[in-house]
């Protein structure tokens, strides 16, 4: 179970957490079994919730909500989901892939509640033509054929009712997760419904948040079961806590009245290289707008030069090759925090560079990019860093890092970032969808967003830069001891990552003011510009 947030909470305090398919079962059984609700009022509060937010995506002279339902628990809630529709004068179809009378406990409850009510409840068990024409009437469909308990390949009648809905032209709405996406790892079993909205019960499902879940679930939204659960959640575990705006204003420091320059951070950036001197402008400029007071970028001379006519705030300092020993040694004195990677190439001088200074320097540095390829299949030599490390990887590069494949990273993102940490016993922030930053002591958190437009080149490098500007501010915890750091840096990248986000998005806002929602055209530049406003909406 993930440790509890240091920062104060308002009581009671209930946190966004994800929770594997397990997980949940374990909480709906706890709440029946140790907290005496019953599960058919779980059920209820859950149809109910999800039918007030499908309601407001219809109207009286709409066409009707298309519910399809299985035969388990998710087609209970589908039931429940219809009758409060009805309840408010909206129109509905419901359709049963199987038979009535192979609905079993509380599902089975719900579907007579529905039929005494006189409403009607299509049996689908040989063919599909009816549910075809009630989904050509559809405002909307309702996906209640599999929940969170489905681990095999989806096959026979459900699989052509999948089909089906696939080809609805109206918005899908899943309830809990997408029939046919794995609630725990996000796979496609076989075939699955692609969401417009996902409303999730009580808690995120790991698979929402990774896999194929990311592309199946659409907009996730949660629905609450109707239970003050944080001393629940103590009983039962989850897998990982969502970063909030509260936990980065703790983390990223403050400045004292009487701050200079000197004291507000020094950052200095190990990377550029020939056709690749912008991802080391990024990061640098990062720094700065996240609060460093100065910023240096040591490179290799051809790339000094390429700098020096285009940087202002910027600093730099030549690197040579055939002395890059005491190169090292100048570079490091004096510096707050450190970025190693961001272009620095991968030639054998750039390999023993982000080795040397990955390994040896006791200063804080955040290692991505090509630093991390130059560990490529040896990530527990990062355990003998001197000093505190984060590393940045994207999912590719923590395969080479791993030595795995992308199916297994993609899996099980949590797991991997946790793996990784504890190779390297260094603090790993596995980016993407939902980024997940691991500590070296089994704790994950993941800042919950996933933003197609930072498929961006550079957006990395920003994040990085960002976190060494964090990495480098003033902190109580400097001075203690290597546990205490390591906790502090596992905060900062916390904060980082929640606030690159939130930077993203506000400057995706402002492209997009006049054009629409956009889910491209954000470049990396935009973000660092935009990344003062991120951090004073805190």
């Amino acid at each position: 179970m993930s440790r509890k947030p240091a920062s104060p909470r308002p009581a009671p305090y209930r946190p966004l957490v994800a929770m594997t398919a397990a997980g949940m079962r374990a909480y709906d059984r706890h709440a029946s079994e140790a907290c005496g609700v019953p599960g058919v009022v779980l059920m209820e509060n859950a149809g109910r919730g999800a039918a007030e937010l499908i309601a407001a995506r219809m109207s009286a002279r709409s066409g009707p909500a298309v519910i399809v339902c299985g035969k388990g628990n998710n087609g209970g809630d589908g039931f429940v989901v219809a009758r409060h529709l009805e309840a408010r004068g909206l129109a509905t179809e419901v359709f049963l892939v199987g038979r009535r009378d192979d609905v079993r406990g509380d599902a089975r409850v719900n579907l007579e509640a529905l039929l005494g009510l006189g409403v009607e409840v299509v049996e689908l068990d040989e063919g599909l033509g009816a549910l075809e024409e009630g989904l050509s009437r559809a405002s909307v469909v309702v996906d209640a054929l599999f929940g969170t308990g489905l681990s095999r390949p989806v096959d026979g009648l459900a699989k052509e009712a999948i089909e089906a809905v696939a080809e609805a032209l109206v918005p899908v709405i899943a309830l809990d997760v997408p029939s046919g996406i794995d609630a725990t790892t996000g796979e496609v079993l076989g075939v699955a419904v692609r969401a417009t909205v996902t409303l999730s019960f009580a808690h995120l499902k790991t698979g929402l948040l990774q896999g194929a879940g990311v592309r199946y679930a659409g907009a996730v939204e949660l629905v609450g079961l109707g239970l003050p659960d944080g001393a629940l959640l103590d009983a039962v575990g989850y897998e990982a806590e969502a970063v909030e705006a509260a936990d980065v204003r703790l983390a990223r420091g403050f400045r004292a009245p009487d701050a200079h320059k000197y004291r507000a951070g020094n950052v200095v950036v190990f990377g550029g290289s020939r056709g690749k001197v912008g991802a080391a402008l990024l990061a640098a400029s990062a720094a700065l707008r996240g609060g460093a007071g100065l910023a240096t970028i040591a490179s290799w001379p051809e790339v000094v030069d390429a700098l020096d006519g285009r940087v202002l705030e910027i600093m730099t300092l030549g690197l040579d090759r055939g002395a890059l020993s005491a190169s090292i040694v100048e570079a490091l004195a004096r510096r707050g925090a450190l970025v190693v990677g961001p272009g620095l190439g991968l030639d054998e001088p750039a390999r023993e560079l982000a080795r040397r200074v990955a390994l040896e320097a006791e200063a804080p540095a955040v290692l991505d990019a090509d630093a991390l390829s130059a560990f490529a299949g040896h990530a527990e030599q990062l355990a003998s860093a001197r000093g505190v490390r984060v590393l940045t990887p994207h999912g590719g590069e923590l395969t080479r890092l791993l030595d795995t494949t992308v199916a297994a990273i993609e899996s099980d993102r949590f797991g991997a970032a946790r793996r990784a940490a504890a190779a390297t016993r260094a603090v790993v922030v596995l980016k993407g969808p939902h980024t997940v930053v691991a500590h070296p002591d089994g704790e994950a958190r993941f800042v919950h967003g996933a933003l197609p437009a930072l498929a961006t080149a550079g957006a990395g490098d920003v994040l990085a830069g960002l976190t060494a500007a964090f990495l480098a501010a003033p902190s109580p915890k400097d001075g203690l001891g290597v546990e205490a750091r390591l906790q502090h840096a596992f905060d900062v990248a916390c904060a980082a990552a929640f606030v690159h986000l939130a930077a993203a998005r506000l400057a995706l806002g402002r492209l997009s003011a006049e054009a629409g929602e956009l889910d491209r055209g954000l470049l990396a530049g935009d973000v660092v510009d935009a990344l003062p406003a991120a951090l004073a909406g805190l």
